[in-house]
């Protein structure tokens, strides 16, 4: 459980700060446009997790959208990090509890 929890909150900070602290801010001075930084650092993020199959992966790319462009409306990447350590943290307890239940 306590190795759940670490891996979920350095999950939350490092994918943040990669992908829409870094490679989202490279995108927009490539392009010069910060909406098409958040579709293509969505993109990017999205293949990043490819290894979940094709149908995560496309939920993954819209999830990437919508914390991209939080991001960027809130210019931090603060709040876009606790949520994504809480969503890792809270899907990762479901399925435990799931797998916990099953077995009873």
């Amino acid at each position: 459980m306590i190795g759940w929890v670490l891996l979920s909150v350095s999950a939350g900070f490092c994918e943040e700060y990669v992908f829409r602290g870094y490679l989202q801010e490279q995108m927009r001075l490539l392009t010069g446009n910060v909406w098409m930084a958040v579709a293509l650092q969505a993109i990017v993020f999205g293949f990043a997790h490819g290894y979940q199959g094709v149908a995560l992966m496309a939920i993954i790319v819209v999830y990437g959208l919508l914390i991209g462009a939080t991001a960027a409306w809130r210019k931090s990447l603060r709040p876009v990090m606790m949520a994504h350590g809480f969503t890792d943290f809270f899907s990762g307890m479901g399925f435990y509890i799931a797998h916990v239940l099953h077995r009873m």
